[in-house]
Order: structure tokens, then sequence, then C-alpha cells
């Protein structure tokens, strides 16, 4: 199971939208790189402010050499899908093949919808416009002459370039099964467009669950093996480590209220406490058959609490 930590970009804006710590992100992608683990970034533009995720993690490829680049989750639809291609190309490009997208629609919560009309987009249409970007991606990174006309777009014959670092481009890893709940239609969006999938808030049999109903999908389409359904799922979940469980909880319950600013079930498996005990959540996630975490750490002590990881938990995940 690969491991990879969120860089806090979201929280750094939280401190200070004029002067934010920005070195902390890049402490902490460089303490990544060297103990071989990955980093993630996610996304949004007014609801939850931060680093704009691109351009941040185009910074992140340029000081590290090995770190997987992903994203947890981006937004699409947000933006415009040639464009938008190109940049995924180019970041897939400067990192050497290291880029993997996670991606998703947004929720429905007021704020979200909001954000789409400040972006000139549909929040109606965002199911869509996904489904639009994942087609129009692969058909631009294939290298081939393009003719295809969209929601808002038309193209005549268009190549871009760069292309991306694999013939195949960055994995598309899809949402679907967050906080448990699987919805067909989101299953057959895995199956249809997904390298993999990408969920969150999700107990050991949620994953185990998810596994199998996207791997039928994925067969079905033809993406997978009947019989070898070997794709990756990454789980985004949360972490603090403290001595005092009470204390560990207690500080996480504030920093997602004011992370989401309301509105947000949280469930499933989050490793709070001492090392021992986040060891122990990591590995059942690793024996429910997850392949990737992406840890987002709790508080504004993030250097410290990566520095703890990785000379506390870290040992005992890595094989032997």
């Amino acid at each position: 199971m690969r491991i990879g930590i969120l860089l806090p970009h979201r929280g750094v804006i939280i401190q200070s939208a004029r002067r934010p710590p920005v070195e902390d992100c890049w402490t902490i992608a460089r303490l990544c790189d060297a103990a071989d683990m990955d980093v993630w970034v996610g996304d949004s533009v007014v609801a939850k402010p931060r680093l704009e995720p691109l351009t941040t993690l185009a910074y992140v490829a340029a000081i590290t050499k090995r770190a997987g680049l992903g994203t947890a989750v981006l937004l699409p639809a947000l933006r415009q899908p040639t464009v938008l291609a190109h940049q995924l190309a180019n970041i897939d490009q400067i990192s050497q093949g290291r880029l993997v997208l996670g991606l998703g629609v947004g929720w429905g919560l007021p704020a979200i919808a909001r954000e789409w009309d400040a972006c000139g987009q549909n929040h109606k249409r965002r199911v869509k416009d996904l489904e639009e970007h994942m087609t129009v991606w692969r058909k631009l990174w294939s290298g081939e002459p393009v003719s295809y006309e969209g929601n808002g777009f038309k193209l005549t014959e268009h190549t871009i370039g760069p292309l991306p670092w694999n013939e195949a481009g960055p994995p598309l890893l899809v949402t679907a099964g967050n906080r448990g709940e699987i919805i067909p239609a989101q299953i057959e969006r895995v199956g249809r467009f997904g390298d993999g999938v990408i969920t969150t808030y999700v107990n050991e049999d949620d994953i185990r669950q998810l596994r199998m109903v996207c791997a039928e999908a994925m067969a079905k389409h033809g993406r997978v093996k009947v019989n070898a359904p070997n794709f990756p799922m990454c789980v985004y979940t949360t972490i603090r480590l403290e001595s005092d469980v009470a204390k560990a909880d207690s500080l996480t319950s504030a920093f997602l209220e004011k992370y989401y600013g309301g509105g947000v079930n949280f469930r499933g498996m989050m490793g709070l406490g001492p090392a021992s005990a986040v060891i122990d959540v990591l590995k059942r996630y690793e024996a429910a058959g997850v392949t990737d975490l992406c840890i987002r750490l709790v508080g504004e002590d993030q250097v410290a609490q990566l520095e703890q990881f990785i000379a506390e938990v870290l040992p005992a995940m890595i094989k032997k």
C-alpha cells in the first residue's frame, strides 16, 4: 500500500490568505519525497479556498524526484476540458509520469453549488461535464488529431503538446462509495472511465464491497480482467498523532468543522491517537484491499506531525 500526505494547502490559507506559510507545503513535499511517500492536493476555488492545485503540483514536481503526485480530488467540471487536458499533460511531463488523478463532481452543498456559479459553470451539469472531460482528455492524450463538439467548445483536428509521459496518460481514479454509499451511477462511471477508484469516510466492509462492485463494472466494460481485477483503490483519510486519544478526537473535530465549514457527515476509520492506534488503522485499510492512502494530517503543526508519522508509524508499514 502506497502512503501519501495531503499538502496543507488549504490549512495555510486558513491561517492567512495574504501571507500563508507556504514553506510548510514545500517542507512536507520534500519530507515525503525523502521517505518514499506520495504527495496529494485537493481542489476548490471559492468554497474552500486553497493554493491552486495544478500550479502547486507543478512546483512540487520540480522540487521532488520520486513522490507520486495526486489529486484528491480534482473537480474538472469547474474548468474547460481542452485547457485542462493541456495543463495535466504538462504536469505529467514535468514529473516524468508521476501524476495520478483522483476525480470527483463535488458535493451538493449550497456553498459548492455557488462555486460552480463563480466559475461560470452549471452545477447541474457537473456529472456530464466530468465524463466529457475524461473522454476528451483521452482523445487529446492519444496524440491523434481530435474533432469533437462538446459543451461550449469545439475541437477541429486539434492536437496538444506535450503529451503525457506514458502513452496511456495519468491514471484516472473516479470517485465512488463516499461514506459507504454504493450509488449505481457512480459505480457505472468507474466502470466506463476509471483506471481505479478513490473514496473517503469508509470502513473495512465498505472498502471490500466497493472493490467488488467496481471490479464487476470495470470488467463489464473491458477495463480489467474478470479473473484478475487488479486496480488501484485510494482512500482519503484523516490522522492526528497524540498520546491522548480524547485530545486527538477533540482537535480533529474542531479542525474538520473549520476545514469544511460544517454540513459534512464524518464517518469511517480515522487514525486518532498514539502511533500504535494509527498503525492499526492503516493496516486494516491495507488488509481490506486499499492500494493507496491519501492522509490528511490535522492541525497547524503539520511538519511536526509528519516528522512524527515518518519516525513512529511509517517503519511499521514498510514491507521487509
